[in-house]
C-alpha cells in the first residue's frame, strides 16, 4: 500500500524537527494526527500523538507532552495494544522523573514492565530497565544505575535488539566515565559504534562518536578526540541534525584553537550560523565571539 497524505505529513514533521523548525514540526504533527483521524486510522493517529509528545518533552513542555501521551495511550488501549501502551507509560515515567515526582515515575515504569512481561517483550523490558538506570544515575545512585543498565543490556541481547544494545552501551559509557572507569567507557563506546553501524543508525553513531570525543578530550588524547568529533559532525550534517552538528563544531573549535587557529575559527563560524538558524541567538553570539578571538 502506498503512502497516504498523513504518512507524508508525518515524515515532513520529522524532517522539520531534525532541522530545528520546531513550531512547523509541531503543526505538521498535529495535521498528521487530524489526517489519520479523518481516515479512521487510530494506530496512525496514536503514532502522530506520540511523536508530538516526544517533541514537546524534548522542548521542555511537559504539560503538552503529557497531554499528547495520554491521548495516544487512550487510542492504543482501544486496540488492547500492550506494547504501545507500555511505551507511553515509559515516556510518562520520564516526564514524572523530570518533574521530580520519583514515586510516580517508579509506578509508571513498574506498570510498563508488567505490560511488556505479559507480552514476552524482552526488548521492551530492556527499555524500561535502561530508563530506570538513567533515573538512578540522575539521582546520583550510580551503582543502582549500573545494575539496571546491565540488566537492560542482557534483555536487549535476549530480544536480539541491536539498537537497544547500542543505546544501552552508550548509557553505560557515560556511567563508567562518571565513575572514573575510562577504559570501560572507551570499550562501551567502541562496541556501541559497531552496533550502530550494523543497524544503519547514523544519528546513533554520531552521538556515540560525540561521546567518545568528549571522553578522549577528558583523558588528554586530543588527536583522536578531534577525529571522533569530525566524524560526529559529518554524520550529523548528513542527517540534517543541525543541533548536533552545531554543538560538535563548537567542541571542535575549542580543541583546535591552540594548534590550528584558522580551522578552529571556521568551526566556530559554521557553528554560529547553525545556532542562528535554530533561533539560539545567545549560543550563536558565543560562537561568533570565539571566532573573533581567533581572527588573524
Amino acid at each position: 500500500m502506498g503512502k497516504t497524505q498523513a504518512d507524508t505529513t508525518l515524515e515532513d514533521a520529522e524532517r522539520m524537527w531534525l532541522a530545528g523548525d520546531l513550531q512547523q514540526a509541531r503543526e505538521a504533527y498535529r495535521r498528521a494526527r487530524l489526517l489519520y483521524h479523518e481516515s479512521g486510522d487510530p494506530g496512525g493517529e496514536a503514532g502522530a500523538l506520540t511523536a508530538l509528545g516526544d517533541l514537546e518533552a524534548e522542548s521542555g513542555h511537559t504539560f503538552a507532552a503529557r497531554e499528547a501521551y495520554i491521548a495516544a495511550r487512550n487510542l492504543f488501549a482501544r486496540d488492547a495494544d500492550q506494547r504501545d501502551q507500555a511505551g507511553i507509560l515509559v515516556r510518562l515515567g520520564q516526564i514524572a522523573h523530570r518533574e521530580g515526582k520519583e514515586d510516580e515515575a517508579r509506578q509508571c515504569y513498574q506498570s510498563a514492565r508488567e505490560l511488556y512481561r505479559s507480552a514476552s517483550d524482552y526488548s521492551g523490558l530492556g527499555h524500561v530497565a535502561r530508563r530506570q538506570g538513567a533515573m538512578e544515575r540522575d539521582l546520583g545512585r550510580q551503582d543502582r544505575a549500573l545494575d539496571f543498565c546491565t540488566e537492560a543490556l542482557a534483555l536487549y541481547r535476549r530480544g536480539n535488539d541491536t539498537l537497544g544494545q547500542a543505546n544501552t552501551l552508550k548509557t553505560l559509557a557515560l556511567l563508567h566515565r562518571q565513575l572514573g572507569h575510562n577504559d570501560e567507557a572507551h570499550n562501551d563506546y567502541e562496541s556501541a559504534l559497531d552496533l550502530y553501524r550494523e543497524a544503519g543508525d547514523a544519528l546513533g553513531e554520531a552521538g556515540a562518536q560525540q561521546g567518545l570525543g568528549h571522553l578522549l578530550t577528558a583523558i588528554g588524547n586530543a588527536d583522536d578526540a578531534i577525529g571522533a568529533l569530525e566524524r560526529a559532525s559529518s554524520l550529523y550534517g548528513a542527517a540534517g541534525h543541525l543541533q548536533g552538528e552545531a554543538e560538535v563544531l563548537a567542541d571542535l573549535g575549542r580543541l583546535l584553537a591552540a594548534e590550528e587557529a584558522a580551522r578552529a575559527r571556521e568551526c566556530f563560524l559554521h557553528a554560529a550560523r547553525l545556532f542562528r538558524r535554530l533561533g539560539q541567538a545567545e549560543r550563536a553570539a558565543e560562537a561568533d565571539g570565539e571566532a573573533l578571538r581567533l581572527a588573524p
